[in-house]
Parts: C-alpha cells; structure tokens; sequence
C-alpha cells in the first residue's frame, strides 16, 4: 500500500449510494458492513437476513438529529454507521419539523439540522454509509437546472453529497451477472457521482460492491467476526481468475460447489464467491484503465 493509501485508511470515510428502490443497495451494505450499526425502519433489514444470512446490529431513529447523536455516541463501539435509508429519514425529519415551523423558518431548521449531521459525521471518527432514493433531473422555476442525486429536499441534493468522499449511482445493467446491476460513478453533467479515491470512477462502471470498492481503494473493512477465514478464501479465489472473470461459468460453479463442500453454507459461499468474483473485476478493470490513457470504450462489468 503507498503512502496515499494509508493517509486515506486511517481516516473515517463518509459514502452516499442512490438508485431505485428494490435494486440491491440495502443488501450490498449488509454484505459490506456486517460489523456495522444499521438505522433503518422496522422490517427494512429484512433481505440482509435472507440473502447474507445474518442479523445486523440495528436500531431505529425518526430525525436526521437522532441519528447524529447516535453517530457521535457511536465512536469507539462501532467502526461504521449505515443509514438506510436517509431519504425516509430525511421526510420524517421534515415531517417532524412542519410540526413546530412554516415557511423559510422550515427549510431553514432542515438545513441546520443536516450541516449539523454533515459536520459531526465527518469529525465523529466513525465511517458513515447513506443509502438514498433516486430523483433524476429537473429544472426548477427560474429555469436553471438540478442535477439527479439522491432523492432529498431544498438544496440538501448537492449539500449532502458534497460532505462524501464517494457518490455511487446504482443503476441496472441487464449484462452484469449474477445480478443486473451495478454501480456508476463517472462524469456525467446530469447526475451528481464523485470518488476521491479514483477507483469507481476509474474503472466505472464497477460491481455493486461497496466493500471491494473501497478495499480496492486501501481501506480495511471488516468482515463479519464470524468468518475468520473469508478474507483469506477471498484472496485466494480472485488471484487465480484472469481475463474475463465471469465467463467461464462452469469454473464458476465449481469453486461455488467446492465451498459448499468445504463446509460453508448456501449464504457464506454466495458470499465469499461473489466477493472474489467483484475483486478479480475490479483489478482488471483498473489494470486495464491505468494502461491506456485514452480509452475508445468502457467495458460492462
């Protein structure tokens, strides 16, 4: 790892995700971040359960201020804080303040409320992950133009993006298998993307994988305390795949049965195989984009 990368893993990162609902977001947090507390609505975690095959830690909270209490308290027990989804979130916090405020005083408290979350977020020492519904372009009375973004009031589109290190857009992508989708991150005037670690962005679009994104980038994520040995599974998987990752399906299916064998559950071998399976892309991918310097095609994940 260079000296860059470790100036970025020894500090907490703040990540924003967006795209339709039902596309997968909340189901690649859990497989990103099972040792990380989740603030989602009853029922919202349902498909970590069945698809990863464990029960995140979670709560519940009602405004965006709960939840920077929560984030601030959070320091030293946790190491990541997932929101899902902070669109909700946000409609309540609105909700909850058109109760006591009208007018410009209305958008004026959600806007405190939300620099106050910005601010603490990013000085709490602890890694914030938001999910977000998706809103797509608009142009407003005056005629100027917003760029699509995450799904969220005023003027907190730009402003909640902007406190990021990463933006990713999810989007389908009939072509990406197992599962058609993936994520975005490239220079698109009509939608808000960014990564200051250069890796989305350079090997866009890329898996929707959030933790290989950012391992890929020299950050250590975690995996669940109950799988010691995934990491090393993992490695050892992707370094033995080269050139089209996914196409030779037979192999694929081997290693899958293989684990299944081994000894790990239908969940946990999903698991480790898709992570392997994201990571061979993602270094090929970035091998090939730091290759050329004009590119005459972006290729599918």
């Amino acid at each position: 790892m260079n000296t860059k990368n470790k100036a970025w893993a020894e500090r907490p990162f703040v990540v924003c995700t967006y795209g339709p609902s039902g596309i997968g977001k909340t189901t690649d947090m859990g497989y990103s971040f099972p040792r990380a507390l989740f603030l989602a609505a009853p029922g919202a975690l349902i498909s970590v359960e069945s698809v990863c095959g464990y029960t995140p830690e979670n709560g519940s909270v009602s405004t965006i201020k709960e939840a920077t209490t929560i984030i601030e308290a959070a320091a030293g027990q946790y190491s990541t804080v997932v929101i899902d989804d902070f669109s909700f979130l946000a409609e309540q916090t609105f909700s909850s303040l058109e109760k006591k405020y009208s007018g410009f005083r209305l958008w004026g408290e959600l806007r405190d409320s939300a620099l106050e979350f910005r601010d603490k977020a990013r000085m709490s020492g602890v890694n914030v992950v938001m999910n977000c519904w998706e809103q797509g372009p608009k142009t407003k009375h005056d005629g100027s133009r917003v760029r699509g973004g995450p799904m969220l009031s005023g003027r907190l589109p730009e402003q909640i993006p902007a406190l990021c290190d990463v933006v990713l857009r999810a989007v389908h992508e009939p072509k990406n298998r197992p599962w058609p989708a993936v994520y975005r991150c490239n220079a698109d005037p009509s939608y808000v993307m960014k990564d200051r670690f250069h890796t989305s962005s350079l090997a866009d679009p890329v898996p929707m994988n959030l933790a290989e994104i950012l391992r890929s980038s020299g950050l250590h994520i975690l995996r669940h305390p109950d799988l010691p040995d995934q990491e090393e599974k993992v490695e050892a998987i992707a370094s033995s795949l080269s050139g089209d990752v996914k196409a030779d399906t037979t192999l694929i299916n081997e290693i899958y049965v293989s684990l299944v064998q081994s000894g790990q559950s239908v969940s946990v071998a999903r698991w480790t195989l898709r992570d392997a399976l994201d990571r061979a892309v993602l270094r090929s991918a970035k091998s090939q984009a730091e290759n050329v310097f004009l590119a005459s095609s972006t290729c599918l994940v």
